[in-house]
């Protein structure tokens, strides 16, 4: 009844073509799964957690005797419940993080079938015929690497799977030796009980404070798969951030080198700052182009279509760099306001290019998301800003040039000069606003 709720109005002939529409359904899908998973876990873990609490509390109340079989009370069960739901609130997602992003790349296909394996298992084991307490983390990371070694085992980090699995080892002799050492501490002491439980729970608070600044956001959340490592091989959608990134950087040093120009300084530092991060922006868009075609990756969108808004992405740093090839020609025109205004309208590009970074980044995180609504919508309204910072950039173009060709006569040759330099900075405005359009099919598909 639930599934048909959530997908009863959806436009299975519009979508259900190819590996979009299929993700696409998949998200809605996984929420069901991620709520099977809780059930199981609640079945398992949290029996696990209270089943010795049970015992020791029907021993308490029928003083002293030991029965084959006691009754949980309904106040415990709830108290087990309680600490799995403050425990996924306060520490949850550091596994959340490990599991959903360092192990493989996960896509709500991938998800559905880990979650629906993992939970199905542990059901199993939890029927009466069985009732064997098994680790929901255990078998939830099993599922997750059965996943990934099913697009081949490059697609698992073992890295990161053989520190969880040394983990899993080490924890049994941890525990252990924490519950002697507790015992060993109490001695069956009230009193002593009374000082040593408010000490270790002081230090789990104190362990909980000092790492709390190690939270990650949900920009980090959302970032592929990989070990913490930087030898890692970074996924399309980071490599495609990261690609922006370097364009940013690049109008960026082009902002810095049409500054000193215009104010008489020495550019050249600057201007072959400008021709490096446009290099190395090009070495990016390359090795994203390499693992496009490698078909080793499943995109949301159609591939030549990812390639077309790569292409739109870097004209903005070849653009970029032509703005600096123009400053290195010659000293700009020799007019105080003329050069405010050239300033003026390096600024409304760079203010362009970083809204348009923005936009990149977002694309990044709804992508790996799987194309939400709400995620679309804001996308769309960042594709706008990117527009509207266009569209300054223009009327400040529009001016400058205006007012160097009206004052301009006396110095004709610098006047057409500064007038290019002009165009080269809108034909970066320009091309920031065609590569955020160019996302406007994920918007409205």
């Amino acid at each position: 009844m639930i599934l048909w709720y959530v997908l009863r109005d959806y436009d299975f002939k519009k979508q259900g073509d190819g590996f979009q529409g299929v993700e696409k359904i998949f998200v809605w899908l996984q929420i069901i799964t991620a709520a099977y998973v809780a059930f199981a876990h609640g079945a398992n873990d949290r029996s696990n957690a209270i089943g010795p609490m049970a015992a020791v509390y029907d021993i308490l109340s029928s003083g002293g005797d030991l029965a084959a079989k006691v009754d949980v009370p309904l106040w415990l069960v709830l108290l087990g419940s309680i600490g799995i739901a403050v425990g996924v609130v306060t520490w949850g997602w550091r596994v959340m993080e490990t599991i959903g992003t360092k192990i493989t790349d996960i896509t709500p296909t991938r998800g559905f079938a880990a979650e629906f394996g993992a939970a199905t298992t542990i059901l199993i084991f939890s029927m009466p015929f069985l009732a064997v307490p098994v680790s929901t983390t255990h078998t939830l990371v099993g599922a997750v690497v059965g996943v990934g070694l099913a697009g081949g085992a490059k697609a698992v980090d073992f890295r990161v799977f053989g520190k969880i699995a040394a983990s899993w080892v080490a924890s049994l002799p941890a525990a252990g030796f924490g519950s002697v050492t507790l015992y060993v501490a109490m001695g069956s002491d009230p009193l002593k009980l009374i000082v040593v439980l408010p000490i270790a729970f002081l230090l789990v608070g104190y362990v909980m404070w000092k790492t709390s600044g190690d939270e990650i956001f949900v920009e980090d959340a959302l970032a592929d798969a990989g070990a913490d490592s930087g030898d890692y091989d970074p996924t399309v959608f980071e490599l495609f951030h990261t690609h922006a990134e370097a364009v940013e950087e690049t109008v960026e040093h082009m902002l810095t080198a049409v500054k000193k120009s215009a104010n008489g300084e020495d550019a050249s530092e600057e201007i072959q700052a400008t021709i490096e991060a446009e290099l190395k922006a090009d070495n990016i868009k390359n090795a994203l182009r390499e693992k496009v075609s490698s078909k080793g990756w499943k995109l949301l969108i159609d591939s030549d279509e990812f390639l077309y808004m790569l292409g739109r992405q870097d004209r903005i740093a070849d653009y970029a760099q032509n703005v600096a090839e123009q400053l290195s020609f010659r000293e700009l025109y020799n007019n105080e306001e003329a050069r405010k205004m050239v300033i003026e309208m390096a600024e409304a590009v760079q203010k362009t290019a970083a809204v348009y970074e923005d936009t990149v980044l977002h694309l990044r995180d709804l992508t790996l998301s799987g194309h939400t609504k709400k995620g679309r919508t804001e996308l769309r309204d960042l594709i706008h800003q990117v527009n509207l910072a266009e569209h300054e950039a223009d009327l400040v173009e529009s001016r400058a040039a205006g007012f160097v060709f009206s004052e301009g006569t006396d110095d004709p040759l610098a006047a057409v000069h500064m007038y290019r330099v002009l165009q080269r900075l809108d034909d970066v405005a320009n091309s920031c606003e065609d590569a955020a359009n160019a996302f406007l099919p994920i918007v409205y598909n």
